[in-house]
């Protein structure tokens, strides 16, 4: 294994990183439950593609995983720096292309 692999720094970055990432999965998942518990239940499925900004498999599988912990949301696919996503909504598709949690785990790695 490769000692680089396991390099994250716990600073302020990262116990930000946290806190944002855990108030995301409580939104997320008051929305989900909306969108349930609505007799409509207005979803319209899709799935987008994201182009992490690292390119360290470490980060990616933090994105990854930070995607498929946040409800409505899951990631399918990486592969070449690309994952594959699949949102309930078209709202949660926009979130995960307008690149907030990507730039934040990008910013982890900075010096």
């Amino acid at each position: 294994m490769d000692n680089e692999l396991f390099r994250v720094r716990f600073n302020m970055r990262f116990f930000g990183y946290w806190v944002w990432i855990a108030k995301e999965i409580i939104y997320s998942s008051i929305e989900v439950a909306r969108i349930v518990l609505n007799p409509r239940l207005p979803i319209s499925p899709r799935i987008v593609e994201i182009n992490a900004t690292s390119k360290h498999p470490f980060d990616q599988v933090l994105l990854g995983n930070s995607i498929t912990l946040t409800p409505g949301t899951i990631a399918l696919d990486v592969r070449d720096g690309i994952l594959r996503v699949h949102t309930l909504t078209q709202e949660g598709a926009d979130t995960m292309l307008s690149g907030e949690m990507d730039r934040r785990i990008a910013a982890l790695r900075r010096d």
